[in-house]
């Protein structure tokens, strides 16, 4: 259920860490042409069993304080699997992980858990939804406040300050590249499954949304049943509308519902995001949410939703986690 992670590292062993591996020297390209840093940059590419995917790692040394700090940065999924997989890292794994990162960096046993920070995170899942397409990405409508933006038509983000909720086809970014099996995709697989990526991106753990859980190796292994639960209430708090639902027969037999028919008739042309984009505009900022709501409200009262794809999609989540947790 982790995916990116960056750790940084105090007091790390130096001499273990210069012998060996070949760093290389990066300038801190914030301090050119001013005084010159008493820090001091170096460079490495960790690898393990895929030789193609590597972690960042990046080591500091201040001449000033005589104090050192290793920071990794990286998928420590796609670090520990490979880089062209969908499996999810379960606990055990995720633990032996940590536990050869330690190995490398030259730590006893033990001893990264409780001397390692987490400044970014990113927990999630790769779900196999069968009869569902890419498209139901257009069904995730609305996330609070935060900007949706989607990408390619296959990925879709929710954006917040301090993080982002993050949708994507699996298979398209896995075989990318391969153009026999991506044109075998776009004639077979897409209309029969999907391989939904869901995943929380988080910037900053130091957002108190965050900190207690996740903010070091410790308390994230602590916390680990914690992720499922997490990832369930970020997705469930996504507005969702099956804009592909059935349209209801309904008699126009009063001012309400033939006043309600016009508005359904402005979101079918202009479509269900650019409806919300249009009232997010207005100047008014606190009815904003109540005209959202009644909009969608009408939207639903002029369909009928048979399939249930939200939960549908919360019950495959919840299955995954359920395998991934202790």
């Amino acid at each position: 259920m982790i995916d990116k992670i960056k750790i940084i590292i105090k007091d790390v062993n130096v001499d273990y860490l210069r012998n060996n591996y070949d760093w290389r020297e990066k300038k801190d390209i914030h301090r050119e042409n001013v005084i010159p840093s008493s820090k001091q940059l170096y460079r490495y590419n960790l690898t393990h069993k895929s030789k193609t995917f590597k972690l960042r790692l990046l080591l500091t040394e201040n001449s000033k304080t005589k104090q050192s700090t290793l920071s990794i940065d990286g998928s420590i999924r796609k670090w520990y699997f490979g880089k062209n997989t969908r499996k999810d890292l379960n606990y055990n794994e995720f633990i032996e992980c940590i536990e050869i990162i330690e190995s490398k960096i030259g730590f006893k046993k033990g001893e990264i858990w409780l001397k390692s920070n987490i400044t970014k995170l990113e927990i999630g899942v790769t779900l196999l939804l069968k009869d569902f397409t890419i498209d139901i990405l257009n069904c995730f409508v609305k996330y609070k406040e935060a900007k949706r933006d989607i990408s390619h038509i296959t990925t879709l983000y929710f954006k917040q300050t301090n993080y982002e909720l993050k949708f994507y086809d699996k298979y398209l970014e896995i075989h990318k590249k391969d153009k026999k099996k991506l044109m075998k995709y776009n004639e077979v697989i897409s209309k029969k499954l999907l391989l939904l990526r869901f995943e929380i991106s988080i910037e900053k753990v130091s957002d108190p949304a965050f900190k207690t859980k996740y903010k070091n190796l410790l308390t994230l292994k602590s916390n680990w049943n914690q992720i499922p639960t997490d990832l369930h209430n970020y997705l469930n708090s996504i507005i969702f509308l099956n804009i592909y639902a059935k349209e209801k027969k309904i008699e126009l037999n009063n001012i309400t519902v033939f006043k309600d028919s016009g508005y359904y008739q402005l979101i079918i042309n202009s479509g269900i995001i650019k409806a919300i984009e249009i009232i997010n505009n207005f100047k008014n900022p606190n009815n904003k949410s109540k005209h959202i709501n009644e909009l969608l409200d009408i939207f639903k009262s002029f369909t009928c939703d048979e399939d249930n794809y939200k939960e549908k999609i919360l019950i495959e989540l919840n299955k995954k986690t359920k395998r991934l947790s202790i």
